[in-house]
């Protein structure tokens, strides 16, 4: 296996490891970080630890990620990107819908990444030029090419409205075949097995695409990044390729 991938993966088995053993726990402590979103003791101490694993075992690679930041405009050299958990209010609920996300970058370019969804038992994969993999099984993207066909996976609702952005979601679904609420991850993960033809996460961060946009890549779609068009992020667009200009007209991006 891919040196890389194979770290990455030991870290996902220790962050998974983590977060099953907080998730639906009676006692789960959840603060609100400055921008009001939550965060839990799991995310950050997963976070902490994928920092001292690559501190001990990869000294000369950097870390950053959501919970203790790092200089996100320094692409030179190798650096981690984590999301220790992305769906915190997901994870906060019960649901199964949050994944930790980990990405190594050279020179600002993703080389591998892992998506692992452990309370679906499930753990995306992707080496760059190597495909993607969901359980060591290969995964490719859907052959849909017509939108009214085509399934459509997003964000929630709530974070398109609070963008002003409800409407354009709602014209989309409405020519779609059919549409789904799975929050950031899973939204793209379904793109690249193919049980989703287009996903959209209304706004988030360099740390919730880094990963899923190279294993919708490797998968043979596409993923358009706007994640840096504000401090607060911007849109993800992915798709099999074939519907990703809809995509983009939908969102309104380029």
């Amino acid at each position: 296996m891919n040196p890389d991938l194979q770290f990455a993966h030991g870290l996902a088995d220790m962050a998974d490891a983590i977060a099953m053993s907080r998730w639906r726990s009676l006692d789960l402590h959840i603060e609100r970080k400055p921008d009001l979103t939550e965060v839990t003791e799991a995310d950050r101490q997963i976070e902490l630890l994928i920092r001292e694993q690559v501190r001990v075992h990869r000294p000369s690679e950097r870390v950053v990620g959501e919970e203790f930041g790092g200089d996100f405009a320094d692409i030179s050299g190798a650096r981690w990107v984590v999301d220790p958990i992305d769906g915190t209010r997901s994870f906060i609920r019960g649901y199964e819908t949050w994944a930790c996300l980990i990405a190594l970058q050279h020179e600002g370019v993703t080389v591998c990444a892992i998506a692992s969804v452990p309370a679906l038992r499930q753990r995306y994969a992707a080496a760059r030029g190597e495909g993607a993999t969901v359980d060591g099984k290969p995964i490719h993207v859907s052959a849909i090419d017509r939108v009214d066909a085509a399934m459509l996976a997003h964000t929630s609702v709530s974070g398109f409205v609070r963008i002003g952005q409800d409407d354009r979601l709602r014209s989309l679904a409405g020519r779609c075949w059919d549409s789904r609420s799975m929050g950031n991850s899973l939204s793209h993960l379904s793109v690249a097995r193919g049980t989703a033809d287009i996903g959209w996460s209304s706004r988030a961060n360099l740390w919730d695409f880094a990963a899923l946009a190279l294993i919708v890549e490797e998968a043979g779609g596409r993923f358009t990044d706007r994640s840096a068009d504000s401090p607060v992020g911007g849109a993800g667009v992915s798709s099999n390729g074939l519907l990703h200009q809809v995509g983009l007209e939908a969102a309104g991006v380029s």
